[in-house]
């Protein structure tokens, strides 16, 4: 039979009752590496399912997107060209001043 609790005893047991248990570190450390596993593969499967179809559409619009968008091309050429080389020297002389 066990010895009666002291008024000290019996209080640290009532506290102690409604504490959470102790988490265990390499349980919690399992448990969020497989849920991070599961999360990852889901991103990684919808990533690339989203890919394909991508590229599915692209394939299947080729030949009208072609034809509509060469004479665009031309066209835009030039216009492409000086605005790369005014965004170049933007950011070029952005990078110069930052280092004033």
């Amino acid at each position: 039979m066990t010895a009666p609790m002291t008024p000290d005893e019996k209080l640290a047991a009532f506290f102690d009752a409604g504490r959470p248990p102790v988490a265990e570190p390499a349980f919690n450390a399992a448990v969020m590496e497989r849920v991070a596993r599961r999360e990852l593969v889901g991103a990684l499967v919808t990533g690339a399912g989203l890919a394909v179809s991508g590229g599915v559409v692209l394939w299947a619009t080729a030949p009208i997107l072609a034809t509509a968008l060469e004479p665009l091309s031309q066209s835009l050429l030039t216009g492409t060209g000086l605005l790369v080389a005014t965004l170049s020297l933007v950011a070029l002389g952005e990078r110069l001043l930052r280092k004033a």
